[in-house]
């Protein structure tokens, strides 16, 4: 049973990504383009998602079971996108927002604004975590900490 929930939390959570990828990036090009500014200024705002991505491929690729089999870290990651998720719904479309209404762009960037810290915080987490995650089922990290046990 545990298999099967990894197996479906570990698909998931890549198509959240995508998802949670596709809707920022469509805010944040609105945003921009209503306060005059350069889309190359958000770049920065893009490279926690591309990380996770290249990331989430390795594991996927080389079938790094460290993360792909690790229960906690694939919920972690689908809570993480699903809270996303609703930040970037309520963004969109919450209409008991007064700011939504008044200032009639359909989309409340000031809510917006106020969640892309936070976001990049909870995307670098995940990177660290996955990449601390991979160095623990590598052969040289656990070769390293065998060779201290027996002595």
């Amino acid at each position: 049973m545990v298999k099967l929930l990894n197996k479906i939390l570990c698909v998931l959570k890549m198509l959240m990504l995508l998802a949670c990828f596709v809707f920022t990036f469509y805010i944040i090009i609105n945003m921009y383009r209503r306060l005059n500014k350069d889309l190359l200024t958000s770049i920065t705002n893009f490279i926690p998602f591309f990380i996770l991505f290249i990331l989430f491929s390795i594991n996927f690729i080389f079938r790094q079971k460290s993360v792909n089999d690790n229960l906690f870290y694939n919920l972690v990651s689908c809570f993480a996108f699903i809270m996303l998720g609703f930040c970037i719904y309520r963004a969109l479309c919450d209409k008991n927002m007064i700011i939504l209404l008044r200032q009639g762009y359909n989309i409340n960037f000031n809510y917006f604004a106020d969640v892309v810290a936070p976001m990049k915080i909870m995307l670098y987490g995940l990177s660290i975590t996955n990449i601390l995650l991979i160095l623990d089922g590598s052969k040289i990290f656990n070769s390293n900490v065998n060779k201290e046990n027996k002595s």
